[in-house]
């Protein structure tokens, strides 16, 4: 049987820590930053890690692990 693909958009996306929490950076932060707070600016640049309700789901789709 061959190999399953790892999904490219959680690849890009995502990232597995070591403890098999899922990372990911917070949305909103990539244009239009002027006319937002620097509070909304500070926030989104945190770490954001996913609910365990959709840890799962991001596990299939990436069946091999994350870098």
């Amino acid at each position: 049987m061959p190999k399953m693909k790892t999904k490219s958009g959680v690849k890009k996306r995502m990232s597995l820590t070591a403890t098999g929490k899922v990372k990911t950076g917070r949305s909103g932060h990539n244009h239009f930053l002027r006319q937002k707070s620097k509070r909304a600016n500070k926030a989104g640049a945190k770490v954001n890690y996913l609910n365990e309700s959709h840890e799962g789901q991001v596990k299939l789709m990436a069946p091999y692990g994350l870098k």
